[in-house]
């Protein structure tokens, strides 16, 4: 007969107890061995089931008011319980050490930490780990500059305070000079930062209204330079690793077609970035009762038939106290719940600390 290595036998009985002991919290009723049979779901034989529950007996963890009676916890076996439930509400030290690791190394770019954030996610779950970054037209400029390449050809750089950096290259209306590059970088960051990306073009035009025949060569080359910013800076961005470990969960799937329509929805992501968007407008309405903590949409509670054999583990993260994005878990609805919860609410806590460390540099140098 097959034996089986020590740790294996002692993880069945650990599962195994802190089943009885989850039924007889629930029922109130001594826990017999046929119930464990036809209930608990395991697959082991009733003698083996006995022979288990005879060795938890004599390790004091459960104990028979009477022979014909079912077992119920001692003080011991309760104390397993709570103790395993605090344990997988807690991440592991070692793993908090390396998801620490992770950001060791500082990040200045928002891109750059919301991508390395989902693969983190996806990493440290097994799963699919999602982060959310809001429109970027909300984003408030921190700075906006035209670097000179040659000729009348120009690179533009765009900068928020939430961290993103965009750049891309640009054809001057007309060969600026150095001059011509100082005054109208001067002009546009001292009248646009601070301000939202959706209104610069209005706070410009205005301010360009009061300044048009003195300056119209500055004119022209802020709205060319405004008018381009609409092209690259996108709706919203969903980044999305570890898509591919969903399918590790495929037999939790009704059928092939199931798999595929969760694929086509990773891939264009307009609706799984829509679904992450309420959680921000939630927050930003005051509608979310649970305050900063994860939240959890089962099946078919993402209003999303391709989600229905998932649950989705997410909470909002912030930026000087406002809601500024989603990051989260998406993975099989038998995933451990407590740590999912514990892992996206702790990364969560990261990436909030992570942009605030940016703003914090950056009132030191201006200070």
């Amino acid at each position: 007969m097959r034996q089986l290595k020590p740790d294996v036998v002692e993880k069945r009985k650990r599962d195994l107890l802190q089943w009885i002991i989850h039924y007889y919290i629930k029922t109130s009723r001594p826990v017999a061995s046929s119930a464990i049979a036809t209930e608990s779901g395991v697959d082991l034989s009733s003698a083996t089931i006995r022979n288990i529950l005879s060795e938890l007996e004599q390790e004091g963890y459960l104990h028979q008011p009477h022979a014909s009676a079912g077992r119920v916890p001692t003080d011991k076996g309760y104390r397993f319980y709570v103790d395993y439930l605090v344990s997988i509400q807690r991440l592991a030290a070692d793993e908090k050490q390396k998801i620490e690791r992770q950001y060791s190394r500082h990040i200045s770019e928002l891109d750059t930490l919301l991508s390395e954030t989902s693969k983190l996610l996806s990493r440290a779950s097994h799963g699919a780990g999602l982060v959310l970054s809001t429109h970027l037209r909300q984003h408030v400029l921190k700075r906006i500059e035209i670097i000179a390449v040659s000729g009348r050809n120009g690179l533009a750089i765009l900068v928020t305070e939430e961290g993103l950096v965009r750049h891309w290259p640009i054809t001057l209306p007309f060969e600026a000079t150095p001059r011509h590059l100082t005054v109208i970088n001067r002009f546009l960051n001292e009248n646009l930062r601070g301000c939202c990306v959706s209104e610069a073009r209005r706070v410009v035009t205005e301010r360009l209204r009061e300044l048009e025949s003195e300056f119209r060569e500055v004119s022209d080359l802020a709205r060319t330079l405004l008018d381009e910013m609409a092209h690259v800076v996108v709706p919203e961005a969903l980044y999305v690793d570890g898509a591919d470990n969903i399918l590790v969960s495929a037999d939790d799937f009704a059928d092939l077609a199931e798999v595929q329509g969760l694929m086509r929805l990773l891939n264009e992501k307009r609706a799984l970035a829509g679904l992450l968007e309420q959680e921000i407008r939630a927050e930003e309405k005051g509608a979310a009762e649970a305050g900063h903590l994860p939240g959890v949409r089962i099946g078919l509670e993402s209003g999303i038939p391709a989600l229905a054999g998932m649950s989705l583990v997410s909470r909002v993260y912030r930026h000087k106290g406002h809601p500024v994005g989603v990051l989260g878990i998406l993975g099989s609805k038998r995933m451990e719940y407590s740590r999912m919860l514990g892992l996206v609410d702790y990364v969560g806590s990261l990436v909030t600390r992570e942009m605030q460390s940016w703003t914090g540099e950056d009132e030191e140098r201006h200070g």
